[in-house]
């Protein structure tokens, strides 16, 4: 079976990657918090069974990619943009975020629609500050069910993002990605500069019961913006549903794009080349971690 995988720089230093069907339809994966190039999407196999050509890439602060000062999702389009012209995408592709992935997806998705035309998200996060052009949740809303350890890191990425980075990598090392995590947090919290309801393609959007980092809340929220696009709603029970289900989240994108559907056996097959023993793990690419709900 033939696959692809490459591994290469855009001009401003986003590492980026593409795995997957060489001549499949284009999908640009963009990984949660934490993560990197290499998490969040299944195996290369599955993918060449899906018939999706794959981009990823380290968000900044995260793996071989630069962290940069925090901006706006608005400004985060910009790097989506980016990666996409450098591997050569000039039409339409899906999109997948999860987690701290999600400003920048939205963004994408609302500003420059002639460049996505189907969006997913997984465990999606809401923004939580507003201003004139972009709509927040209200703060008591977007901290309820949240885990009192997720609010601390919140609070201190404001207050003391140096020290808070310095802390992190402590626990995570070096290359852990602490600066993408610090950078989440901020981006998180202040103004998307962007109003979801602008968004007009199908979004499906994907949550659980079970995650105290990403909440429900937060994803329940989000689908009512998107009063412009047909939204699909998929909410699962069981504990980290993600990790099984991943394949299962990307042959739905794929059917969005007019990828002809797989059967349950092909399915089934695809969903056992999805590596769950561990996050960035070799070059399988395959770990569901950076899909989010696992959190930093």
């Amino acid at each position: 079976m033939s696959t692809t995988t490459s591994d290469l720089v855009t001009p401003s230093g986003l590492a980026y990657r593409v795995q997957g069907a060489p001549d499949g339809v284009p999908v640009l994966a963009l990984h949660g918090t934490p993560g990197s190039r290499f998490s969040g999407t299944p195996a290369r196999d599955a993918l060449h069974a899906l018939g999706l050509r794959v981009v990823t890439y380290d968000r900044p602060g995260y793996g071989q990619s630069p962290a940069g000062e925090s901006r706006s999702a608005r400004e985060l389009a910009g790097d989506v943009l980016e990666v996409l012209d450098q591997v050569g995408v000039v039409g339409p592709v899906g999109l997948f975020a999860g987690g701290g992935g999600t400003p920048a997806a939205l963004a994408t998705a609302a500003l420059h629609p002639d460049r996505v035309s189907a969006l997913t998200l997984v465990w999606p996060l809401a923004p939580n500050a507003s201003d004139a052009d972009s709509p927040g949740m209200p703060q008591h809303e977007w901290v309820r069910d949240m885990e009192e350890q997720q609010r601390m890191l919140h609070a201190l990425a404001l207050q003391d993002p140096v020290f808070l980075r310095d802390q992190l990598e402590l626990g995570l090392g070096a290359l852990g990605g602490a600066e993408g995590i610090v950078l989440d947090l901020i981006e998180a919290q202040e103004p998307w500069g962007v109003d979801p309801a602008e968004v007009r393609c199908p979004v499906d959007v994907w949550w659980g019961t079970d995650s105290s980092v990403s909440p429900a809340g937060h994803a329940s929220w989000l689908a009512g913006q998107l009063t412009g696009a047909q939204v699909e709603r998929h909410e699962q029970d069981e504990p980290r549903w993600h990790v099984g289900k991943l394949v299962e989240v990307f042959a739905v994108l794929g059917q969005r794009l007019g990828v002809e559907p797989l059967t349950p056996q092909q399915l089934a097959a695809a969903s056992a080349a999805v590596d769950t023993d561990g996050c960035g793990s070799g070059g399988i690419g395959g770990c569901a971690c950076g899909a989010g709900g696992c959190g930093a």
